[in-house]
């Protein structure tokens, strides 16, 4: 069932369970887990990119399901605009007894799972593959695909790149053939750019890109 949002469920070779933003409802999110044969029960951690609705909103229904108490690692807290916003929310997260963590710099967060630190409200997960390299995966890129993928390489310096997974919030043909040379520079091999992503956008990602361009949407599954 699709929506105007972002969730990304990642499974390691040890097990490790970990999802990556909820999008906006979480009636779609069970549903869509259910119809791919996933059990949202046994997360071991859910990771927020940011605080917007279309990546977050569904979390409190999604941890009452869970039942127990789970790590929610999240960039700095909503401005005080949002907080008001969202108090609702919060009071939901207070009442399931949330563990949420703050992450402000750069930091592995579970074995094999790293963030980017606070980039400006938002942060990226980057997996370590130890046989692949670095899988950065991004909500929404409002602080700019370049500086994710910057920030990522920094933190992790001397690995590998692999593939970048997510919304990289450009638009234009002009911009995916910007980022597409960028990332084929900085010797990526896949890429599949997802949500707020242009079609034109992705059709210059496409073009310029030397690698694998793949078409996300509900239900993509990537192994890697």
């Amino acid at each position: 069932m699709p929506d105007w949002g972002l969730s990304l469920y990642l499974e390691a070779e040890d097990g490790l369970r970990l999802l990556m933003d909820t999008g906006s409802s979480f009636h779609k999110l069970e549903r869509n887990a259910r119809a791919l044969g996933l059990d949202l029960t046994c997360l071991d951690a859910i990771f927020i990119s940011h605080w917007h609705a279309d990546h977050s909103a569904a979390l409190p229904d999604l941890l009452a399901h869970v039942g127990g108490k789970v790590p929610v690692f999240a960039p700095r807290r909503p401005s005080w605009l949002m907080r008001q916003q969202l108090w609702l929310r919060a009071r939901q997260l207070r009442q399931a007894s949330a563990e949420l963590v703050e992450v402000r710099e750069a930091r592995e967060l579970l074995p094999g799972f790293w963030s980017t630190g606070d980039l400006g409200g938002e942060h990226a997960l980057v997996a370590v593959l130890e046989n692949a390299g670095l899988v950065i995966m991004t909500g929404c890129s409002h602080p700019g695909p370049r500086r994710v993928v910057e920030a990522a390489l920094s933190a992790l310096s001397g690995r590998q790149p692999h593939a970048l997974v997510g919304g990289l919030h450009i638009f234009s043909y002009v911009e995916g053939v910007e980022l597409g040379a960028f990332l084929s520079e900085h010797g990526f091999r896949l890429v599949c750019p997802c949500h707020c992503t242009g079609l034109e956008a992705k059709k210059g990602i496409k073009d310029a890109f030397s690698g694998i361009t793949l078409q996300c949407g509900v239900g993509r599954r990537i192994e890697l």
